[in-house]
């Protein structure tokens, strides 16, 4: 049995439909499509139950995949650094990073890679679940003071500080608090967040009653912005409206405790050259 045709399914699978997975394997999606007929046929089950909109794996799919995904991967990295002969970096990195993370700073590193070493390519999740990053085959993973587990390595990218915001409609409304219980109108994180700033940043005191709970901090900031409230918030998205005037810094007498911008990755891909190379450009970078 041809290996591509495993490959394929298990592209399928992570990509979450053929279209998807026809424009990361870069193949026409009727390709994709036979493919995974071909190797249904060949096993004699059905792998996939097909809509118009979605697909789902048969219980013979979820084992095949559960078996397969890692197999496939340690035979793809085995056949890249089999042709890279030379000092050449390539082959994919699979990255994930927050939801709502700054973009800005983490695309100019992977630009600049990637003209150093063309042959690498880039899979980037946003997400704010936190993947395994064995079982989800992630490379690299960019967190915020996450614990590893005791197989990872993690190394500090840069430290964030936080700050309490609010927008010039509602400081026009409203008298600067000078406690943080004395806040009202306080935009809150997702309760998760909530209890790691409460415990990390506060230091164990207790952030104000929610008057709207969000879980970005993308929302949070434009709420902010626009006069509903006040929010916890990194510094960093919050400058440019700071220096334009839209937002003021509040209650600088708090002893707000800076939090960990972390890169995890797993033992085993340490030793692969790419994974490596781009952890430590990361670091360079971020610093």
């Amino acid at each position: 049995m041809k290996l591509d045709l495993i490959q394929t399914f298990v592209e399928v699978v992570r990509a979450g439909g053929f279209t998807a997975a026809a424009r990361h394997t870069q193949m026409p999606r009727s390709t994709v499509s036979l493919q995974v007929k071909m190797l249904e046929e060949a096993l004699g089950v059905r792998l996939l139950k097909r809509s118009t909109r979605s697909l789902a794996l048969t219980d013979e799919g979820q084992r095949l995949y559960a078996k397969a995904s890692g197999a496939v991967d340690d035979l793809v990295q085995v056949f890249d650094d089999v042709q890279a002969r030379d000092d050449t970096l390539s082959g994919l990195i699979r990255l994930t990073i927050p939801a709502d993370f700054p973009t800005s700073l983490l695309a100019s590193a992977i630009t600049s890679f990637s003209e150093a070493h063309p042959a690498v390519r880039f899979q980037i999740l946003s997400t704010n679940a936190v993947l395994d990053l064995v079982q989800d085959n992630i490379d690299i993973a960019i967190r915020v003071g996450a614990s590893p587990a005791q197989t990872a390595i993690e190394r500090r990218l840069l430290d964030i500080e936080w700050g309490f915001y609010a927008g010039t409609p509602w400081l026009e409304r409203n008298a600067r608090p000078d406690k943080v219980r004395d806040v009202r109108n306080f935009i809150s994180p997702a309760p998760t967040l909530r209890a790691y700033l409460e415990k990390h940043v506060l230091g164990g005191a207790s952030l104000p009653s929610v008057s709207i709970e969000v879980d970005s901090h993308s929302m949070a900031r434009d709420l902010m912005l626009t006069g509903f409230g006040v929010a916890l918030l990194p510094q960093g998205i919050c400058q440019e409206a700071v220096s334009s005037g839209q937002a003021a810094l509040l209650l600088p007498q708090i002893a707000l405790h800076p939090t960990r911008l972390n890169l995890t990755f797993p033992n085993r891909a340490d030793m692969v050259p790419r994974v490596r190379a781009l952890a430590d450009y990361l670091c360079t970078h971020f610093r």
